[in-house]
């Protein structure tokens, strides 16, 4: 199935560069909510209550707008079958990681998924993979080890939860694989379509084991209804993601989503009173660095074309 030029928009590196980071600020709150629920709600509760309410948001955009999405099933609904595998995988090995972990460590580690997402788009999506890319990705992997290592010179972190690190690490796969189906399917179909699919179909996948697990440990409608904005954040986040998609390759938005080590700092300072050191703010300027790198013009590169 090719590219739908409706869904296609005109590069914009810059403009995917803003949306992307408007998307990673939506879900830091979202990845950290194992911490926020402190005990209160099991991981998969939360999966759960995540994409749930993000099933039920996105249902109520499409009737508002008048889009069907049950006329006819889509072409592409294995993709958004594997994305919503994905996404459950992914979003409940971060969230458990962070549970675990202080926030910027989870998050730093994490982060490996850009490595891994500019691989497998030169492998799998057959992106051109250049120099600039590569660059980009060492300045915000350095700047990312940085970050954790800062973060874990402080008092009683010096020794990482081994489940909390396998979680981290297993999250970056499943993310990886998560941007290269979103880029793909970012083109050929309309962003309501695509967040209800993934949404219902990841619901629908949790919604049988969650409910015993309510019932068989008593959990309580408040706890719940306490992280109903879950979903509806995620809906934002989502909605801004497959924007930026539509405008940059997976492999050009890899390294700027190492930013949310940034986003994660702050968050850990507002909410936990974490102070970043100066070695975590060099760390921050590296990441900074890696995609300048990608959104800055080369006069070099051009001059040498030109001649």
């Amino acid at each position: 199935m090719s590219p739908n030029s409706i869904y296609v928009r005109p590069e914009n590196t810059l403009l995917a560069f803003a949306l992307a980071l408007a998307g990673m600020t939506a879900f830091t709150p979202i990845f950290a909510a194992g911490k926020i629920a402190d005990g209160l709600l099991p991981v998969a509760v939360l999966v759960w209550l995540r994409f749930l309410g993000g099933a039920v948001t996105i249902t109520g955009v499409a009737v508002v707008n008048r889009v069907s999405i049950h006329r006819r099933l889509s072409k592409l609904w294995k993709l958004h079958l594997m994305r919503a595998f994905c996404g459950v995988g992914g979003l409940a090995s971060s969230i458990y990681a962070a549970s675990l972990l202080p926030l910027a460590d989870a998050t730093a580690i994490g982060l490996t998924k850009g490595i891994i997402a500019i691989a497998l788009a030169g492998l799998i999506l057959k992106e051109v993979i250049t120099g600039r890319h590569w660059l980009a990705g060492i300045l915000c992997a350095f700047g990312a080890y940085l970050v954790v290592r800062a973060a874990n010179s402080g008092p009683g972190n010096e020794e990482l939860a081994i489940a909390g690190v396998v979680a981290a690490l297993l999250a970056a796969v499943f993310m990886a694989a998560e941007s290269l189906i979103m880029r793909y399917i970012a083109q050929r179909e309309d962003t309501v379509t695509i967040l209800a699919y993934v949404n219902i179909f990841a619901s629908i996948l949790l919604t049988g084991p969650v409910l015993w697990m309510i019932f068989s440990s008593d959990i309580s409608w408040t706890s719940l209804l306490a992280f109903a904005w879950m979903g509806p954040l995620a809906i934002i986040g989502q909605s801004l993601n497959i924007s930026a998609y539509r405008r940059a390759g997976a492999a050009t938005l890899a390294p700027i989503y190492y930013g949310s080590v940034i986003l994660s700092a702050i968050f850990g300072f507002v909410f936990w009173g974490e102070i970043p050191t100066p070695v975590a703010v060099i760390g921050a300027a590296l990441i900074i660095a890696g995609g300048a790198v990608l959104t800055l013009p080369m006069p070099f590169g051009r001059s040498r074309r030109a001649s």
